[in-house]
């Protein structure tokens, strides 16, 4: 089924969804015309530190660099993303709560890293830093969970050297709190993460649909039952957090995709931020948000 089908049927179901599906069906064609455009990946040197714990760093973060890194996140996002919106609109649809819930937090995550990357970016540029960016570069390319197992035979001929830690998810999601909310964050989409991660997690909140109690002198009768049954509450919610991640993601991703890095006369770096039109392009289209203002 297709994006614009699932969303015309839940808001049958759920007229009061009528203007957030409107918004996912509009960021959800915008992205569609958003290029891909090939980049050049130049050949870098990292640097392994291996004194107590395993460190990997950019020996040098050049302007090459960071046009491929954030080239790289810009893309991986949105299509990361956009891979996920159809199964999770289908599966808000047919009521599948659990197995939705899982989807949308892998949505989530990856806005979260589009917002964490920017957030460094943006302070690194600032203090004119580019070093500030030499470990999470390698950690947001080549992170990742199996580097635990490295010294495992079994695991040794999936591992590459530059494979290594990643970020810490938490803090992505707070850099898209304040990505999403400017001046009015919170830590409300902690909130929400957390709650994604009772889904994902074997945590008993998110199989209680599954689960039916009567009350009994003493206790209560627990039954669970193999088909899960709808929960019109979670559709609402699941939708809501769906659109707020598609469009700090997405905002995020494309902020990125605008940077832009050269080198003065003598070597020194220069940062060329996103113009002030592509700032208020990503602020009415992405964010879709009143044109009056403009992402920072």
């Amino acid at each position: 089924m297709k994006i614009d089908e699932a969303l015309a049927e839940l808001v049958r179901g759920h007229p009061e969804l009528e203007e957030t599906a409107a918004f996912v069906a509009a960021l959800y064609d915008e992205i569609g015309h958003v290029p891909l455009d090939p980049f050049f990946e130049p050949t870098s040197t990292i640097f392994i530190k291996k004194d107590g714990k395993e460190l990997h760093e950019l020996i040098e973060v050049r302007a090459q660099d960071l046009t491929c890194w954030t080239r790289h996140i810009s893309s991986s996002t949105l299509c990361r993303m956009r891979a996920l919106e159809e199964p999770i609109s289908e599966g808000l649809l047919a009521g599948k709560t659990l197995a939705t819930m899982v989807l949308l937090r892998s949505h989530f995550e990856a806005a979260a890293m589009a917002a964490y990357c920017l957030d460094r970016l943006t302070d690194a540029a600032r203090q004119d830093q580019p070093n500030a960016l030499n470990r999470l570069i390698p950690r947001t390319l080549f992170g990742t969970g199996l580097k635990k197992h490295r010294d495992k035979d079994s695991i040794a001929d999936l591992l590459t050297m530059c494979e290594g830690d990643t970020i810490r998810i938490c803090h992505a999601v707070d850099s898209l709190d304040r990505f999403y909310f400017r001046e009015a964050s919170e830590g409300k989409l902690a909130v929400v993460y957390s709650l994604l991660c009772d889904y994902a997690h074997p945590n008993h909140r998110g199989v209680l649909d599954f689960m039916h109690s009567a009350e009994r002198q003493d206790g209560w009768l627990i039954s669970y039952t193999k088909e899960e049954p709808p929960n019109p509450k979670m559709q609402v919610h699941g939708l809501e957090t769906l659109l707020v991640s598609m469009r700090g993601g997405y905002s995020a991703a494309e902020m990125l995709r605008c940077w832009r890095f050269s080198r003065k006369e003598g070597g020194m770096l220069e940062w060329h931020r996103p113009s002030v039109d592509d700032r208020a392009r990503v602020w009415e289209r992405f964010l879709q948000r009143p044109a009056s203002g403009g992402v920072a």
